[in-house]
């Protein structure tokens, strides 16, 4: 018997089960995934996000997976531009974009560290209840096929927008709105800039950062109406922005694209009761909005 079983072992998740691990609980942490694996999403992390790893002895870690501090904001609306520098919060630097492969490994690590069982490649195939709650999860480990039982007095869902453990418990959505936006984002090589750029340009909106190994990551967001479009010409529609803010094309002008295209189009936006008897949700499987 566990005192908890953490559902999902990415950045909610396993910060999650560390945090219960330190206080001393008896936590097991499972993800279908086997880490370390990338995952196409967002992932600069801002202000309070740094000074939480900190908070917690993190934050060298992810410095030392090759990811630099952004301390610069440069930032432009069309009719204002901006430079300057974010306040920091407890001394810690404005910010860091950690690819989620680095990010989620240093979280996990640091579970382990707390004592936490971690299962990774284990695919929950049910949700056990007693008739009053949650008690735990039926699952299979990938490698052994082995289906396996584990109890516990709290069973957690970190398992995303999609969670299985709110739709197991029909957790309520007691606010939703219509997606905004969809998005598509890159990795670009010898970029000659160490900061932040936000642009909002023509109902388009642009994030770009430095990120691990000298990459910089650049992420563009569309209405949700124009998905359609974008995605029938995925490096034209983008190019298209890019060309459309000069400060942006300067920078990108001797840079060569690193990777595919990847996309993050199902964006719903809700807020679920997140706890129950026997359970509770953290991250997006609670809170899912558009960025």
């Amino acid at each position: 018997m566990y005192d908890a079983i953490v559902v999902g072992a990415r950045c909610a998740g396993a910060s999650t089960a560390m945090l219960l691990g330190r206080k001393g609980y008896k936590v097991l942490l499972v993800d279908r995934a086997i880490f370390p694996k990338e995952i196409p999403h967002g992932h600069f992390i801002h202000r309070h996000g740094p000074q939480r790893l900190a908070r917690w002895g993190l934050l060298e870690r992810i410095t030392a997976t090759n990811c630099p501090a952004v301390t610069t904001m440069i930032t432009d609306f069309g009719d204002l531009a901006l430079t300057g520098h974010d306040l920091a919060v407890d001394g810690v630097a404005m910010g860091y974009g950690p690819r989620r492969s680095q990010l989620d490994k240093v979280l996990i690590d640091a579970a382990i560290e707390a004592g936490v069982e971690v299962r990774d490649g284990f695919t929950v195939e049910e949700f056990t209840s007693d008739g009053d709650g949650i008690t735990g999860i039926r699952g299979r480990d990938q490698r052994s096929g082995q289906l396996v039982h584990e109890m516990a007095k709290l069973t957690i869902g970190a398992d995303g927008r999609n969670s299985r453990l709110a739709q197991a418990v029909q957790a309520p959505v007691y606010e939703q709105h219509e997606p905004v936006t969809c998005w598509y984002f890159s990795y670009w090589s010898d970029v000659p800039s160490d900061a932040l750029h936000v642009y909002v340009h023509n109902r388009r909106v642009i994030f770009a950062f430095p990120t691990n190994d000298g990459l910089f990551g650049l992420f563009i967001a569309w209405p949700a109406a124009e998905l359609r479009t974008v995605r029938a010409d995925v490096e034209g529609a983008f190019m298209t922005v890019v060309n459309g803010i000069p400060a942006l094309a300067a920078i990108l002008a001797d840079a060569r694209r690193a990777e595919r295209f990847y996309g993050a189009t199902d964006l719903p936006n809700f807020l679920r009761r997140p706890f129950g008897p026997g359970w509770a949700l953290v991250g997006d499987a609670g809170c899912h909005k558009d960025p």
